[in-house]
This record gives structure tokens, C-alpha cells and sequence, in this order.
């Protein structure tokens, strides 16, 4: 009995040191090719007007409004840009330091959106190719009871940052620069559909890769005489894009099926779905679902963990070579 104490006691103690000593740190690094040279990039960055079109915040609600407090009319640092949103509240961005074409630094501050202040620092560099490279790196220290939320904060950080790097590139990059386009849909109940599906695992390769090849896989058991008879579609048991798994089912749309291999099934969607149009490449589609998940989380809607998310491809790659003109409706299940 004794034995048995001190040993669930020194557990105790183990993962109070783990917690204690580990989890107190956030900290995410992402990179990216920018088409475009080290002067503009650096333009993009000290015009604090232009902000608003790449900090990822203003993103997640429909309207959100901007505010600038300029230190000095020659210098950007102690400068503050501030985001505000009915929901996710003050969002003040504080600049520390910056270094023409080299770096830019700042402090995020938040009135709860995130447990702990978060320093984000974007460097550019040329690398041995002579392409322009942008770094967008985030950190976070947490106190001691904000570890709790550790992995939850790590999570978020990972897109956001991720997500304002792709806006930032893609300012610098304009015109030419492929759109990430967003709108958010009603709350909705979906209709019922006919279709037929096979399973879908993504792990070990691109998911544009496996996906091409399971629809190809559906047509060829639908055979010539079948037609679809709506936009395929890619229903989620699980998605987890950091680790780049995905699991679900790939489907298309029929109607009055003529004999073949395929087995159709009747879909049913139960409940209520809080919907995204988003028009982009499929790269950035997790991007979209986060803000899609950050969107409803603000709105103070739960999501529906046991139904499956839903993927429509409104405009596919079968209608159009221009991946700015790619379409896909997401929609996530809610309580």
C-alpha cells in the first residue's frame, strides 16, 4: 500500500515537473518563396496602412475596423496597429523593431484571444538561388496556468502565423499574386444527396495527388453512361494538417444510375452546418477551415464532433486550369 503511494506521488510529481518545465513555450516557424524583390517585401511591411490585407485576425469575423498610432513620422518602431472585432475584441500589434529589407518585429497583445502575448518576427533572406525567402516565426511564453491551453494555443499559432504569411506574400506578389479569397455563409441545414464514394486516407503523399486519383477511380465504376450529376465532394471523419493525416470519404453526386460497378448510397445530413465559400488554390484549403473553425468558435457556435465535415467542389480543376478561379464550399457540422 505504502509502495504503491510513494509511486503514484512520484507520477504526480513527474508530470507536474512536465508541465512545469515543458509546456511553457510556444514557438511555430514557417517559410515561404516570395516572387517578388527584398525592397518591396520590406514596402509591404513598414506601410502600416496596408496591415489589415495580411495580419490573419480581421479574417475570422465579417467586420473588424483598424486603427494606427504612428511613434514618429521617420520611424516605425513603438508604432501600434490595433485590429478590433465585435468578437474577438482589441487585437494591438506592438512594433519593436525593424530593419529595412532584413527583418521586422512585433508584439501581439490581446484582450483573451490569446492566453499570453505572442512575438512575431518576419525575416527576409536570398538564398543560394537567388530567390527572396520570408520567415514568419511566432512565440509565446505561458504562465503557469495558461500551460493548460498549450496545445490548443499551438495549434491556433500554427495557422495564424501560417496564414498571415501567405497574405503577406501574396500582397507582395500582386497583382499576379493567386487570391485567398473568403465569404462566410448562413447557418444552414443541407439537403440530402444520392451519390457514390469510396474511402480516402491522406498521409504519406500530396492530397491533390489522392484525390485526383480516387475521382478518377469513381468514374471509372460509374462507367461512360452515368454522368455526375452535381459537384463531387470530400466528406471528413478527420483532419489533422499538421501532421498532414486526413480520412474520410471522396463522393459524386448521381441521378438515376444506369447498371455498373458502383454501389450509390443515400447521404443524409443531419443538423445544423455553418458554411464558407472559398475560392483559391487547394494548398491553402486547411486555411480556410481554420478560419472557418475560428469563425464559428467567435460566433459562440460548438461544432458537432460526431458528424463529418463537408467539402464541395463547386469549380474543380475539370472546369478551369486557373487555380484563383478554383471554388469549394466548406461545411462544418455544429451542435
Amino acid at each position: 500500500m505504502i509502495i504503491g503511494f510513494i509511486i503514484a506521488i512520484a507520477l504526480l510529481l513527474i508530470l507536474a515537473g512536465y508541465w512545469l518545465f515543458t509546456q511553457n513555450r510556444c514557438y511555430v516557424h514557417h517559410t515561404t518563396i516570395v516572387n517578388s524583390s527584398p525592397e518591396t517585401l520590406s514596402d509591404c511591411v513598414l506601410n502600416l496602412e496596408s496591415w489589415h490585407q495580411w495580419l490573419p485576425w480581421g479574417l475570422y469575423e465579417d467586420n473588424s475596423s483598424t486603427n494606427i498610432h504612428r511613434h514618429s513620422n521617420n520611424h516605425i518602431e513603438k508604432s501600434v496597429v490595433q485590429i478590433k472585432g465585435s468578437h474577438f475584441g482589441l487585437i494591438t500589434c506592438h512594433i519593436k523593431d525593424f530593419q529595412p529589407q532584413q527583418s521586422m518585429t512585433f508584439e501581439v497583445v490581446t484582450e483573451g484571444y490569446y492566453p499570453s502575448p505572442i512575438l512575431i518576427k518576419l525575416e527576409f533572406n536570398t538564398d543560394r538561388e537567388g530567390q527572396l525567402q520570408l520567415h514568419a516565426i511566432g512565440e509565446s511564453e505561458l504562465s503557469f496556468w495558461h500551460r493548460l491551453q498549450h496545445d490548443r494555443l499551438l495549434s491556433h499559432l500554427y495557422a495564424d502565423i501560417h496564414l498571415l504569411m501567405v497574405r503577406l506574400k501574396a500582397q507582395a506578389e500582386a497583382p499576379a499574386a493567386m487570391p485567398l479569397s473568403i465569404e462566410y455563409l448562413n447557418v444552414t441545414m443541407l439537403a440530402n444527396m444520392d451519390a457514390v464514394t469510396r474511402p480516402f486516407i491522406v498521409s504519406d503523399q500530396p492530397m491533390s495527388q489522392k484525390m485526383e486519383q480516387g475521382f478518377k477511380d469513381l468514374m471509372m465504376t460509374l462507367g461512360p453512361d452515368n454522368q455526375p450529376a452535381g459537384p463531387s465532394f470530400a466528406l471528413y471523419e478527420a483532419a489533422d494538417p499538421k501532421r498532414h493525416y486526413f480520412t474520410g470519404k471522396l463522393g459524386i453526386t448521381i441521378q438515376g444510375l444506369s447498371p455498373c460497378e458502383a454501389e450509390p448510397e443515400r447521404l443524409c445530413f443531419k443538423g445544423r452546418y455553418m458554411g464558407l465559400k472559398y475560392q483559391g488554390s487547394y494548398q491553402h484549403l486547411w486555411l480556410a477551415w481554420h478560419a472557418l473553425i475560428r469563425h464559428s468558435e467567435l460566433q459562440g457556435y460548438k461544432r458537432a464532433h460526431q458528424r463529418n465535415s463537408l467539402e464541395v467542389y463547386t469549380v474543380s480543376p475539370r472546369d478551369t486550369e486557373v487555380e484563383s478561379e478554383l471554388t469549394t464550399l466548406l461545411y462544418l457540422p455544429l451542435q
